[in-house]
C-alpha cells in the first residue's frame, strides 16, 4: 500500500511537468498562429519571402519588395509602411481593411506601367487609406486609371498624374463607394469616356487638391452622378466637350462646388456643366471680377455670388514712409466678407505686384488663407498708383504721397557749467534730414527766469523774443535738408539747474515722432574776490589771493629784511 502511495506522488510532479510542456507548446503554436502583422514594411531592397515586421533586414527579419505581397500579408485594419523608391505594379486587389503610407509624396513611386489594369482595385465593404504617394502611368481598359473604388477610400497628399482609363482617368468611384480627397493633385490625366480625373457615381467629397491639365469627353477634371462635394480647391486647364473643369450629371441632389479656383478650363462657356438638378457654385474665384454666369451651361449652376479680387491701403500716406498693401479674395461681388475659417482658395494662388513712384517689398507673393500683403515704400510727392494681378484680373489702388521730413534739434553751450554773472552762448541747431523740405517751420522754448535773455540771432529765418512770457520764437518759412542755426546768448542770474525744452511745429509731416530732449543748464555760486579757489569749466586757470597771518603787512617785511641783513641782537 505504502508502495502504491509513493508510486502515486512520483506521478504528480510527472504529469504537473507534462501539463506544463503541453501548455508551453500550445502557447508557442497559437503565438506562432497569431504573429503581429498589423505592421509591414516594404522597401525596394526588400523580398517577399521575408516577414515584412521590420524596415530593414535584421538578418532574420525584414521588409517585404512587393506591395502586392504587403497588402495580403498586413492583417485586418492595419498599416503598411512604403520606403521611397519607384515600384512597378498594378492589379493589386484589395479585400481587408488597411492604411498604405509612403515614406514621402513626390518620392514613393507606384509606376501601373500601362498593363491595362487599375493600380489599385478596392472591393465592397472594404476601407483604405492612402497617404504620400504618387500614382502615375496607370491604364486600365475597364474603369479608374489608377484606382478602381467599390468600398470606402480616403486618399490624402498623394499625387495622380499621366494616368489612363475608360471611365475615370486617374480614379473610377463606382456605385455606392465614398471617396474622399483631401491634399492631393491630379496633373495629365486622361479619360476616355467620363472624366479626366475623378469619375463618381457614389459619393465624392474633394478638399484643397489642385486639378490641371486633365482631359476628357465629359468633365475635364471631375464628372459626378452622384452627391459632389468640392472646396478649397483648384481646376486649372483642363479640357472636356461640356463640363472644362466639372460635369454634374443626371442627379436631383444638391451638389456644391464652393471656395475654388476655376480658372482657364475649356470650353470657357463651360467650364461647369449641369444636365439635371442644381449645382451650387457660388462664392468661387473665376479668374476675374466678372459675373461668372459666362462660364457655365445646362442646367442649373447656382452662381449668384463670386469671389473677386480686393485691394485695400490707405488712401494718403507721407513721402518715405511705408504702407501695408492688402490682397485678398475674402469678398465677393457685394462686398460681404467671408471668414476664411469657413471656405477660401487654396494657398499658393499667385500674386503679382507693380507701383509708380515707390517700391514693393515683395513683388510677387502667394495668397495665404485667402490674402496676402506687401509693403509700399513712397519716393516721391505726388500720385502713386498700386495694381496687383490675380490670373486675368488687376485690381488698382491709387495712394496721394504728401512730403515729409525728419526734423530734430541738437543743442551745445559755450559754457558747460557757468557760475553766476557768466554770459554764455547756446547753440542751436535744426537739421532736416528729409526727403522732402519742411515748410512754416517754428521753434519756440522758455527761457527760464535764471538765466537773463541778452541776444538772439540766426542764420536763417526770423527770431523775437518776448519779455512779458520769456519765450523765443524761431520761425522758418522753408526748411531744406541741412542745419539752420539759432545762437542764443544768456546771462546767468542765480544759481540752480535750468531746463530748456523746446518744442517743433511744421506744416510739413514730421516723420519723427521722437520727443525733443530737454537742455540742461547748471549755475554755480560765484567765488567773492578774497574767497577761496575758483574753477570754470571754460578756463583752467586758478586765482588764489593771499591768505592772512593776523601780523601787519609794513612789520613783516622789516622782519624779513632785518634777518637777511643781521640787523636783529642776539639773545643772551
Amino acid at each position: 500500500m505504502e508502495t502504491k502511495n509513493k508510486r502515486s506522488i512520483l506521478k504528480i510532479p510527472v504529469l504537473l511537468l507534462m501539463c506544463v510542456v503541453l501548455f508551453s507548446a500550445v502557447s508557442a503554436v497559437s503565438a506562432a498562429g497569431t504573429s503581429d502583422n498589423s505592421t509591414i514594411y516594404v522597401s525596394t531592397q526588400g523580398n517577399d519571402t521575408w516577414d515584412g515586421l521590420n524596415a530593414t533586414y535584421n538578418g532574420t527579419s525584414g521588409p517585404k519588395k512587393t506591395i502586392t505581397n504587403a497588402t495580403g500579408t498586413v492583417a485586418t485594419n492595419g498599416t503598411i509602411y512604403i520606403a521611397q523608391g519607384t515600384y512597378n505594379e498594378s492589379g493589386i486587389n484589395i479585400d481587408h481593411n488597411m492604411t498604405i503610407i509612403g515614406e514621402t509624396q513626390t518620392n514613393t513611386i507606384i509606376n501601373g506601367k500601362q498593363t491595362g489594369t487599375s493600380i489599385f482595385i478596392i472591393l465592397p465593404g472594404i476601407n483604405v487609406t492612402l497617404l504620400n504617394l504618387t500614382l502615375t502611368n496607370s491604364t486600365s481598359r475597364d474603369y479608374g486609371g489608377a484606382i478602381t473604388n467599390y468600398g470606402t477610400l480616403i486618399i490624402n497628399n498623394c499625387t495622380f498624374n499621366n494616368d489612363t482609363g475608360t471611365e475615370g482617368g486617374a480614379i473610377c468611384n463606382y456605385f455606392s463607394a465614398n471617396l474622399t480627397v483631401a491634399n492631393s493633385t491630379f496633373t495629365d490625366n486622361i479619360g476616355h469616356g467620363d472624366s479626366g480625373a475623378i469619375v463618381s457615381v457614389g459619393t465624392l467629397t474633394v478638399t484643397n487638391s489642385i486639378f490641371t491639365g486633365n482631359s476628357a469627353a465629359l468633365g475635364g477634371a471631375i464628372a459626378a452622378n452622384n452627391i459632389l462635394i468640392v472646396t478649397n480647391s483648384a481646376f486649372y486647364n483642363n479640357t472636356a466637350t461640356v463640363g472644362g473643369a466639372i460635369a454634374d450629371m443626371g442627379t436631383t441632389i444638391n451638389s456644391k462646388v464652393n471656395f475654388n479656383s476655376i480658372v482657364g478650363n475649356s470650353p470657357n462657356n463651360s467650364q461647369i456643366y449641369c444636365s439635371v438638378g442644381t449645382l451650387n457654385a457660388t462664392l468661387n474665384w473665376w479668374g476675374s471680377n466678372l459675373d461668372p454666369s459666362i462660364y457655365v451651361s445646362n442646367g442649373i449652376v447656382n452662381v449668384t455670388s463670386w469671389l473677386v479680387l480686393n485691394i485695400t491701403a490707405n488712401s494718403t500716406i507721407f513721402n518715405g514712409v511705408n504702407s501695408t498693401v492688402t490682397v485678398d479674395l475674402l469678398h465677393d461681388n457685394t462686398g460681404t466678407y467671408h471668414d476664411p475659417a469657413d471656405g477660401h482658395i487654396p494657398d499658393g494662388t499667385l500674386v503679382t505686384f507693380t507701383a509708380t513712384n515707390g517700391s514693393l517689398n515683395p513683388t510677387t507673393t502667394t495668397l495665404i488663407n485667402g490674402q496676402t500683403t506687401t509693403l509700399f515704400t513712397a519716393n516721391h510727392v505726388g500720385t502713386s498708383i498700386i495694381n496687383a494681378t490675380v490670373d486675368k484680373q488687376t485690381v488698382t489702388k491709387e495712394l496721394t504721397v504728401n512730403p515729409a521730413s525728419y526734423l530734430y534739434l541738437n543743442t551745445t553751450t559755450s559754457k558747460a557749467n557757468p557760475t553766476i554773472g557768466d554770459t554764455f552762448i547756446l547753440t542751436y541747431k535744426l537739421s532736416n534730414s528729409g526727403p522732402d523740405n519742411a515748410t512754416n517751420v517754428t521753434v519756440t522754448f522758455q527761457i527760464p527766469t535764471g538765466l537773463k535773455f541778452v541776444n538772439a540771432t540766426v542764420d536763417n529765418g526770423t527770431v523775437t523774443y518776448n519779455s512779458t512770457t520769456r519765450t523765443i520764437t524761431w520761425t522758418l518759412d522753408n526748411v531744406a535738408v541741412g542745419d539752420p542755426y539759432l545762437y542764443l546768448t544768456v546771462k546767468a542770474l542765480g544759481t540752480g539747474s535750468y531746463t530748456i525744452t523746446p518744442t517743433i511745429t511744421s506744416e510739413t509731416y514730421n516723420t519723427n515722432t521722437d520727443p525733443l530732449t530737454p537742455f540742461n543748464i547748471n549755475i554755480q555760486k560765484a567765488n567773492n574776490t578774497n574767497g577761496s579757489t575758483t574753477v570754470n569749466a571754460a578756463s583752467t586757470t586758478q586765482t588764489i589771493p593771499m591768505q592772512k597771518t593776523g601780523m601787519p603787512i609794513t612789520g613783516l617785511i622789516l622782519a624779513v629784511l632785518a634777518v637777511l641783513g643781521g640787523m636783529l641782537p642776539k639773545r643772551k
